[in-house]
């Protein structure tokens, strides 16, 4: 997993949901990125995005912490690791 997918991934996880105009300001990523690296999250099924808050057009990003858990220990699991 690169750095800004890392950085996005842990902000959401410890402060909690977020639309992208608000992950970009908090960590200093271009809008670009943040939507390119939520895509990508979200593909991976680390990330859901809801619907648009009325008013607003930007979903909100958020993130299954227990999941994330869970799929890290199978993988580390798999190989052989200890988390």
């Amino acid at each position: 997993m690169n750095l800004p997918r890392s950085r996005i991934l842990h902000m959401l996880v410890t402060h909690g949901p977020a639309p992208a105009p608000d992950i970009s300001d908090a960590l200093s990523l271009s809008a670009a990125t943040v939507n390119r690296e939520l895509e990508q999250l979200t593909r991976a099924g680390f990330v859901s995005a809801s619907v648009a808050i009325p008013g607003n057009f930007d979903s909100i990003y958020a993130s299954d912490a227990p999941q994330i858990f869970q799929e890290m220990t199978r993988v580390c699991q798999f190989l052989g690791l200890e988390l």
